[in-house]
């Protein structure tokens, strides 16, 4: 027997576990289960108990996210163990969701890059039947599902690790009810206060009409404090201008002037706004419509140096700040109707998603090719970047009544999603520089623009998809799905290049226009494919499931805006485009109660073949390429429940051992970047743990305590696959692998609330210890030691909290 069958039959005779505790209201009028410690999902499309779902669904109710103080998707990891983030507070460079289950990721964690991704996020994320491409507040919410690994036939290209789905509540039509929230903290290292505040009314307007309405402004106190910023002419924070001379008599050798140094530069806010709009004028039908904004801005990312300068944490030596600004428009429309022998759903959305940001390359630059720019002594290079996403879909769906010896879902699916991004990046006064530097009269326009351009493409994806649920005995069910998709990508994209254009064009006395490296190039792919899921699920006993799954996950492929032909001769033909990789899952697992306890084991082996990665092309160009694969196994335990009718737990482990699994080359023209089986992937820890705990104490008949904590552990990980060195006379020559070690990090929440009537006031304690908590950052060897630079957690907060509810 093989190590795979080995792992995966004896994980399934683990009988330990940690789920999380408490109770969830099943989207479209789900009944209420019996068990006040049952949770119900809809995951599967169909309301079920969480304990008969024959899958590895961690679930935590809006009650949990309320107690534990989470509000946003990075602090649910402090709850859900085996979820990596690369967690940069509010800031979401790209608003791309970096999100990780089970290993599964290629991404080199380095947020120093603003740009959309070129691949699908290996996570598809859901705010209701909405996918989302940007990190919303979880204010209102009724609960979140976390499916883990592959969930291709019902949700899609995106879920080769799995899915998040957050169910907001839904318009009560049975009372009035509202509900006001008010909180003030500090956190260590600042003198910024932070301040949130909320509201939520739901309204029955009449018995078949209901209207729900949940708005706020959280504000940010910064805590990094910026020393040896430089001082720009500009004030506009995302085009700041050019750097004044410390000395401006002597442009030829001045290096800029700096500013004073400034504190708390990472502050920021976000203001949200949701109504949502119930019609149910019969058992048999019912119509939600719902609108969604929520507005961010953050002065800069949360990063330090504490390895220059003075040395010390939550300091940084950057020579500019990385603002961004992004909002998001969501409308959708979810219909259900009772057709008789299925319930059928048609789930409408659009999305409109902008962002735009200002990132500092000037690092990068001045370690990597300073040579292009002429001795420049002020080598300052901000990149302004701009995005508009537009989203919409179409799913229709019927799922069978259940009853019979046999349940269906069949459905069909449309996606089309809009890209329009554009880059500018400057350094000013280079034109003139080099103008005076060799003393050309009349001038040349070099062109202070180092970089423009972007891309502006649609993809579309069609999809059929069904599941059929076989219930031979009252025991045994056997499953089997597939879905049959179609991608489609249409567009353009390029980078030119006008300053190395002009002065290689000028230098070498080559006729060159902007594009060096090739111009707007056209976008187009066409793919098709099916994929499957096989489940065997068995009632051990009336509280004991033991369950088998085969699945299969995917993310569409693209194309490359490559020339098919290099200014270096070099052929790229068989670089325009990528195809899309694909995972194939076998999990076995074993879920129960045991009195009020829950437990689940699960074992799991994923294969990821024609993984989608980033690599560079013999020209020195980046592009996305498929490499042949990885692989991740893995064990997941965790038991929640009721100790007493007091005290509740939750407890929760995941092992996880992704990694490479055959030799590829990053880079094409360097053999020293080959990387090697057995190469972590980036991002992943092999040891995650939570821990929570809730105690209820009566004080008196009108007074309660309530008592929370919660402890969530992550061991080491690293910023990419491996550390690659090319020495030269004893120096490591190679820059471009950005690599870094993240070591383990322990993160301990603790709160008391005291509950009087309609009333609570909750003091807090958030990252007692201050952990530093860095899985992201950029290496002193790839941005200098100066900027080098190392994500951080939000330090210790302590803050109050005043709630209160009425109507209820």
């Amino acid at each position: 027997m093989g190590y795979k069958s080995k792992l995966l039959i004896s994980s399934a005779m683990i009988l330990a576990g940690f789920a999380l505790p408490g109770t969830a209201w099943a989207e479209d009028a789900a009944p209420q289960p019996a068990n006040v410690d049952e949770i119900v999902v809809t995951a599967g499309r169909r309301a079920q108990s969480l304990s008969d779902v024959p899958s590895n669904i961690s679930a935590v109710t809006g009650d949990m996210l309320e107690k534990a103080g989470v509000s946003d998707v990075n602090s649910l990891t402090r709850l859900v163990p085996g979820v990596v983030m690369l967690d940069e507070g509010p800031r979401a460079s790209g608003n791309r969701n970096t999100l990780i289950i089970r290993g599964l990721n290629a991404n080199a964690m380095n947020p120093n890059d603003d740009n959309p991704s070129n691949t699908q996020e290996a996570v598809s994320t859901y705010f209701g039947e909405t996918p989302v491409f940007f990190p919303l507040k979880l204010i209102d919410v009724d609960r979140i599902e976390l499916l883990r690994g592959p969930q291709g036939t019902l949700y899609g290209s995106g879920s080769v690790g799995g899915t998040l789905r957050i169910i907001p509540k839904a318009p009560d039509l049975s009372h009035f009810s509202a509900e006001v929230n008010a909180e003030g903290s500090l956190t260590a290292h600042s003198g910024d206060p932070s301040y949130d505040l909320w509201a939520m009314v739901n309204v029955p307007v009449s018995p078949t009409l209901g209207l729900r309405m949940s708005g706020g402004y959280q504000y940010f106190g910064g805590f990094i404090d910026a020393l040896g910023l430089v001082q720009m002419d500009g004030t506009d924070k995302f085009h700041p201008g050019a750097p004044v001379l410390a000395d401006p008599s002597d442009p030829l050798t001045s290096p800029a002037a700096t500013k004073a140094p400034e504190k708390d530069v990472n502050n920021g806010y976000t203001a949200h706004f949701r109504a949502a709009m119930l019609f149910e004028p019969s058992d048999s039908f019912n119509a939600t419509l719902r609108y969604t904004f929520q507005h961010t801005l953050v002065n800069d990312r949360y990063e330090e140096n504490p390895y220059y300068g003075t040395g010390e944490h939550y300091v940084h030596y950057k020579d500019n700040l990385d603002p961004q600004e992004s909002d998001i428009h969501i409308a959708s429309l979810d219909v259900n109707v009772d057709v008789g022998f299925a319930q059928m759903t048609s789930a409408t959305s659009y999305s409109q998603a902008h962002a735009k940001s200002s990132s500092d390359s000037s690092p990068f630059l001045r370690v990597n090719i300073p040579q292009y720019y002429f001795g420049f002594p002020r080598l300052i290079s901000p990149i302004y970047r701009e995005q508009t996403r537009k989203v919409f879909t179409q799913e229709l769906r019927l799922v069978s009544k259940p009853g019979g010896a046999f349940d269906w879902i069949v459905g069909a699916y449309y996606n089309r999603n809009h890209l329009d991004f554009s880059m500018d990046q400057r350094m000013p006064g280079l034109s003139d520089y080099v103008n005076a530097l060799y003393g050309l009269n009349p001038p040349i326009d070099f062109s202070d623009v180092l970089a423009y351009g972007g891309q502006n493409k649609v993809t579309q994806e069609g999809a059929l998809y069904g599941e059929l649920t076989w219930h031979p005995t009252d025991k045994l069910s056997l499953t089997g799905g597939l879905r049959a998709f179609k991608l489609k990508t249409t567009g353009t994209s390029g980078i030119p290049l006008p300053f190395a254009s002009r002065t290689t064009s000028w230098y070498y006395g080559i006729p060159l226009d902007d594009f060096l490296l090739g111009g707007i190039e056209p976008l187009s792919y066409k793919d098709s494919g099916v994929i499957f899921r096989a489940n065997v699920a068995y009632d051990i006993t009336p509280h004991t499931l033991l369950y088998a799954t085969f699945a299969q996950g995917y993310r569409g492929g693209g194309s490359n805006a490559l020339p098919l032909t290099d200014p270096s001769g070099n052929d790229n033909s068989g670089l325009l485009q990528y195809d899309p990789d694909k995972v194939n899952s076998y999990e076995v697992g074993l879920k129960g109660d045991v009195g009020r306890l829950s437990y689940s084991a699960t074992g799991f082996w994923i294969d990821w073949s024609d993984m989608q990665q980033q690599l560079v092309s013999q020209l020195g160009v980046s592009y996305i390429g498929n490499v042949p694969g990885a692989r991740s196994r893995g064990v997941e335990l965790s038991l929640a429940g009721s100790l007493t009718d007091r005290l509740s737990m939750a407890l929760g482990y995941t092992y996880t051992d992704a990694e490479v699994t055959e030799s590829f080359l990053l880079n094409a023209s360097r053999p020293a970047t080959e990387v090697h089986p057995g190469a972590p992937l980036p991002g992943s820890s092999k040891h995650m743990a939570t821990a929570s705990f809730d105690y209820d104490a009566p004080l008196s008949d009108s007074l309660g305590l309530k008592l929370h904590g919660d402890l969530s552990y992550r061991s080491p990980s690293q910023s990419t696959f491996q550390d690659i060195d090319i020495i030269v006379g004893g120096v490591d020559t190679f820059t471009g692998d950005n690599f870094i070690r993240f070591p383990s990090a322990t993160v301990l929440n603790l709160s008391a609330t005291l509950e009087f009537d309609s009333y609570s006031l909750t003091l807090f304690a958030n990252n007692v210890t201050s952990e530093l908590g860095t899985n992201s950052g950029n290496a002193a060897e790839y941005y200098g030691a100066k900027s080098q630079s190392y994500g951080v957690l939000r330090p210790r907060t302590i803050g109050l909290r005043a709630n209160f509810k009425f109507g209820n």
